[in-house]
């Protein structure tokens, strides 16, 4: 009987046991990620592959202002008005700064006054030369008069001279107390106030023309014979979007003994002044040749803090499911990123994945069209030109 207890006392421990494990929840739920849902959610796939795609070389560079002045004055003096801000867009000869001038616009006053008074010297010489002529002629003077008279006719003219000299130059340094701009661009600096007084040829304004703007790169010395003034170029500037064709203007023919790279200044129109002097910008200088790349639209990537992956569906079974890869990869050709690692040629990827998509969960892919990254040669360019190397 001892033995019966033992085996009924045992086998209700084994119970309570089971029974205590399965009220604390039993063995770790599946996490929320991966759970099953009932329905498959509608995607579309793309299915990877190759394309043939122009290796490009990419450079990093600058946006600058095609022209750069900093106006001052000649002169001292105390300024006036300063009628102009910072970040104000203005033409060429407006009035960036005015000093007080009421000096200089008297010593004006007294230069036409001399040239006034030289002038009535000259017309009483010049009667005074003729009547003494006359005279002479008849001999009523003599030669010495002659002389007298002729002295003091060229000596009045060379008067006029001097007084309409002294009045430009009386003229001109009143223009020194007008601080104009040289030409159409935009006041990125003032270092002047009303008020202040400010010293001969120190700088007052910074003014700068960006329509067009300059970017400026640097590219190896290993590349520096493929390029020349006036080959275009594709500037891109991701903070504002921008991505268009330049003009290379010059190619710096002295490089940086450190770095080894030479300057190349690219010329970009800027009508709408989106782009400012300062901005990083990227430069794809040319095509080095044709290979072959496994690109993706940038819609279809994900991102989970640093780890960038793609949904891949897992058509092993019925129904496909999603599969997250976590990818690696390269540089972006317009609206497509290049991927090193991590998909294969032949699988099937999500396109523009829905948000809550997980995975494991159940999908329902449909196919889309055929796709090829921006600037991907067409077949018979690649059969019939496969790199641009083999052109040069």
């Amino acid at each position: 009987m001892n033995r019966t207890l033992i085996s009924v006392t045992f086998a209700l421990l084994v119970s309570l046991a089971l029974l205590a494990l399965v009220a604390c929840g039993g063995p770790e739920e599946t996490p929320a990620e991966v759970r099953q849902v009932a329905e498959p959610v509608a995607v579309t796939v793309q299915t990877a592959s190759y394309h043939p795609v122009g290796d490009q070389m990419v450079a990093t560079g600058g946006v600058e202002a095609s022209r750069r002045a900093m106006p001052g004055t000649k002169i001292m003096g105390r300024v006036d008005r300063v009628p102009v801000e910072e970040g104000q867009k203005v033409g060429a000869g407006a009035l960036l700064a005015a000093l007080e001038s009421r000096d200089l616009e008297a010593a004006v006053r007294q230069a036409e006054a001399a040239v006034a008074s030289a002038e009535a010297q000259l017309a009483n010489a010049k009667a005074q030369y003729a009547r003494i002529q006359e005279l002479e002629a008849k001999g009523s003077a003599t030669r010495k008069n002659l002389e007298d008279a002729t002295s003091a006719f060229q000596m009045s003219e060379a008067g006029v001279a001097q007084a309409k000299a002294n009045l430009e130059t009386a003229r001109v340094t009143l223009t020194y107390a007008v601080v104009r701009s040289p030409f159409d661009g935009w006041v990125v600096t003032k270092r002047v106030e009303g008020g202040d007084m400010v010293q001969p040829g120190a700088p007052l304004f910074v003014v700068e023309d960006l329509d067009p703007v300059k970017v400026v790169a640097q590219i190896p010395e290993t590349e520096v014979s493929r390029f020349a003034p006036g080959d275009l170029v594709t500037v891109e500037v991701a903070s504002v979007g921008a991505h268009a064709a330049g003009e290379i203007a010059r190619l710096v023919p002295s490089g940086d003994p450190r770095s080894r790279t030479f300057q190349v200044d690219i010329l970009l129109d800027n009508p709408d002044g989106v782009l400012k002097s300062g901005m990083f910008a990227r430069v794809i200088l040319a095509e080095k040749g044709t290979r072959m790349g496994l690109f993706v639209p940038l819609s279809a990537v994900v991102s989970r803090g640093q780890l960038t992956g793609l949904f891949v569906a897992d058509e092993s079974g019925d129904p496909a499911r999603a599969r997250l890869r976590w990818v690696r990869l390269g540089g972006e050709r317009g609206e497509a990123v290049e991927v090193i690692s991590g998909l294969a040629e032949g699988e099937r990827y999500v396109l523009d994945p829905p948000t809550g998509l997980v995975d494991g969960t159940p999908l329902s892919p449909r196919q889309a069209p055929s796709w090829a990254p921006a600037g991907a040669p067409s077949e018979s360019e690649t059969m019939d030109e496969p790199t641009t190397e083999a052109m040069r």
